[in-house]
């Protein structure tokens, strides 16, 4: 298995290289708004690791399956998708690259679940719940905390807190209702430090991710109008350590919870 995984390693490392030629050698520049459109694709990742982790896949797959190595094979993917932008001269590239990333959400995801079984009803609805708690919370969030203590860099901003509150919804609903338990070791000795203090561990977490989220935002608002792009790329880096442990939740729990 460790071979394989330095393998696959070695393999995308050298799809990386290759992709990146391609785009230096058209001299293609990537802007503020196609970054930004790259946030779907952490789904992707997420649901990756959790097929990964969950299923019984082997050989040089899983390899693939693994990190650092699938964020670099989604990432070289992205890239070659604007390399072909480039070359066939698509405009809108920014659209075109977040709308295939929604796609590729709906498909690899939805072609997960059918293929290794249709989830119990329970945890369809247990999911729901955590999606529209962070829904809930993040506009409750948004519309509450004044201004002057936030920033929301428009949808991206909006983005990055809801990524982490999913997390956190996400991760209460794994602990508190199908007995999951937390792997990330900060995360688990927060929701520690929290039934250890006589409140909620679940609340707690919450509170942490919405507070670090709020902190990322103000400390990276603009003095300009429009972010650039290492702002925008920080964000989305921000956001995407948030969505990928969600999407890996709902999917780990779809794919495992009986």
């Amino acid at each position: 298995m460790l071979n394989e995984t330095k393998i696959a390693f070695a393999v995308t490392g050298v799809l990386v290289a290759g992709v990146a030629w391609g785009l230096h050698h058209r001299r293609s520049a990537v802007t503020a708004a196609e970054i930004g459109a790259t946030l779907p694709w952490f789904a992707v990742i997420g649901i990756a690791v959790a097929v990964g982790r969950s299923t019984s896949v082997s050989g040089l797959s899983a390899g693939f399956l693994r990190s650092p190595t699938v964020y670099l094979v989604v990432g070289t993917v992205v890239a070659a998708l604007w390399v072909v932008f480039d070359f066939v001269e698509i405009q809108q590239r920014s659209r075109w690259t977040a709308a295939i990333g929604v796609l590729m959400v709906l498909v690899v995801g939805g072609g997960t679940v059918l293929t290794m079984g249709t989830p119990q009803p329970r945890v369809l609805v247990w999911n729901g719940v955590a999606v529209l708690l962070a829904v809930g919370v993040s506009v409750l969030v948004l519309r509450t905390v004044p201004s002057s203590y936030r920033s929301t860099h428009s949808w991206l901003g909006a983005g990055v807190l809801f990524a982490h509150v999913l997390d956190a919804t996400t991760t209460g609903v794994g602990l508190e209702k199908f007995g999951t338990t937390e792997r990330n070791p900060i995360s688990a000795a927060l929701i520690q430090m929290g039934e250890g203090a006589g409140v909620s561990g679940v609340v707690l977490f919450l509170f942490v991710k919405v507070t670090v989220a709020l902190l990322i935002l103000r400390a990276l608002d603009p003095d300009v109008d429009r972010a650039g792009r290492e702002t925008v790329a920080l964000l989305v880096v921000a956001a995407g350590a948030g969505l990928v442990p969600a999407v890996h939740n709902l999917t780990l729990f779809a794919l495992t919870v009986s």
